[in-house]
């Protein structure tokens, strides 16, 4: 591997032409943290289209109403988008918050279906919700993050 396919902390990079559309299909999503942040900015920037969502969705395993209440929007306003239409750079960037969350759950938990079963499990931790529930705000976001960060590093 040359220095120019890894970024400067000698990570492996997806180039620019791989990255046309991150969320067709779990491979890419899984390794959505291994996309420069530079080409995810201009994909938010570009503006992430229904039908992305929509493939997004089928891969996370989620329905429509519990994608709005995630991005905070009404279930009709995504119903109401055709496939390529947009959405704003703010819903755009909190549909890349998800799927980079999602991306960094798979990366830990080992496998799609294992991650996918644990945000839906309410937890203790989280008093008794689900972290699914807590992607709702992103104080709660934060605190799913942190939560599978001490499964990474054994501190749970």
């Amino acid at each position: 591997m040359t220095r120019s396919e890894n970024n400067r902390r000698g990570k492996k990079v997806v180039p620019i032409s791989a990255a046309t559309d991150l969320f067709d299909n779990y491979e890419q999503i899984a390794n959505l943290h291994a996309v420069l942040y530079t080409i995810k900015e201009d994909f938010v920037k570009a503006g992430i289209t229904k039908g992305q969502l929509s493939r997004l969705k089928n891969v996370l395993g989620l329905d429509y109403f519990t994608l709005s209440n995630i991005l905070a929007i009404t279930e009709r306003t995504i119903h109401m988008k055709k496939d390529d239409e947009t959405f704003s750079h703010i819903i755009s960037d909190r549909i890349m918050y998800v799927a980079e969350l999602y991306s960094y759950g798979y990366k830990i938990f080992g496998s799609r279906e294992s991650f996918n079963v644990w945000m839906r499990q309410e937890n203790k931790y989280f008093h008794g919700r689900s972290p699914i529930e807590l992607l709702e705000t992103q104080v709660g976001g934060k605190e799913v993050e942190n939560e599978i960060y001490r499964f990474e590093v054994g501190t749970f």
